[in-house]
């Protein structure tokens, strides 16, 4: 009998401890169960808006040929598109042109008021013309003029941005007649002395035009549009200078915002060493630089005419979102 006793008061001993060591371990897995997170619904989460601008990809491919007899395999094309994948939705703050930087905020949001030059249109060919408005003449190599010739578009140009509020000059020179023995592959230096001259003389100029006419013949300079004709355009880009990326975003800026107006209008930004070209073009004096090919020695005035105000609403719509101003 006293063995059962022991034997059953073993029993009730071991049966407690184990009860209150239990007590002890359960609220330990208590503990450590994981809490599932609630995650919003994708409605609720809210990304940056992230815009071609401000990644400003790039994607180029090569070209054999610009301009019948001139062009190289050289040169490169860049196409509309931009990239704009930014992985971590953050805001992008872009850097702000040499030019515009220092600029007074009072003027940047006075944009449409300035009394100061903002826009420098000029040209290096200044005599390039169109077989269409001359009489007697049917080579490419012909058409060249003292009166009817780009400077007419600059011209056009002048005046469409200074409608919408602009203040723009344009330097009409031209070099055959004003330079001492003038030679025609020398151009890009006469110029430069110009725009050299006009930035000293006007350091509120924001943007720089050179403004030329291509050589191609009218079925590959011109678009249809609406049943309308307008004279194609492209830009070229000097990748000897060293600011030659700020130039081409530039660059790619108008080529995006001309092509949304008028799909392919733009035929594309060409980059050109000196292997294939000037290779500078200019463009180190000012990064918000712009070399434009307006359409063919076919096109007549009114097809060019037509671009021209396209590009004047792009330029005038690009100069108040880098000033960060309202349209007038």
């Amino acid at each position: 009998m006293a063995r059962r006793r022991r034997r059953s008061k073993l029993v009730v001993f071991t049966f407690l401890s184990s009860f209150i060591i239990s007590l002890k371990v359960i609220p330990m897995y208590i503990d450590f169960i994981p809490v599932e997170e609630s995650v919003p619904p994708r409605s609720q989460v809210v990304v940056n808006n992230i815009t071609s601008d401000q990644t400003g990809g790039i994607e180029s491919k090569e070209i054999t040929k610009l301009s019948k007899g001139t062009q190289t395999s050289k040169d490169k094309i860049t196409n509309q598109s931009t990239k704009t994948e930014n992985t971590n939705h953050e805001h992008v703050t872009k850097k702000p042109n040499n030019i515009t930087a220092t600029k007074n905020t009072n003027q940047q949001k006075s944009a449409s008021r300035s009394t100061q030059p903002q826009i420098l249109i000029y040209h290096t060919h200044n005599r390039e013309s169109w077989l269409p408005e001359l009489q007697g003449k049917t080579s490419a190599d012909e058409a060249f003029d003292s009166n009817i010739n780009v400077t007419l578009l600059g011209e056009d140009l002048t005046k469409k941005l200074t409608a919408k509020g602009m203040n723009v000059i344009q330097s009409t020179a031209d070099y055959p007649s004003i330079v001492k023995n003038f030679d025609y592959a020398k151009s890009y230096s006469y110029s430069k002395d110009t725009l050299s001259q006009e930035l000293s003389n006007h350091k509120s100029i924001d943007y720089v035009f050179d403004i030329h006419r291509d050589s191609q013949p009218k079925d590959q300079t011109t678009i249809v549009f609406d049943k309308l004709n307008y004279a194609q355009l492209y830009f070229v880009v000097g990748k000897e200078n060293p600011n030659w990326k700020e130039t081409m975003e530039f660059a790619t800026k108008l080529q995006n915002k001309l092509n949304k107006k008028i799909p392919g209008i733009s035929k594309g930004i060409y980059s050109k060493d000196h292997s294939s070209g000037n290779g500078k073009y200019n463009q180190s004096l000012a990064e918000s630089s712009a070399l434009i090919e307006i359409g063919g020695v076919e096109n007549v005035l009114e097809e060019n005419y037509r671009t021209i105000s396209i590009l004047a609403d792009v330029i005038h719509q690009i100069w108040h979102e880098d000033h960060g101003s309202t349209l007038s």
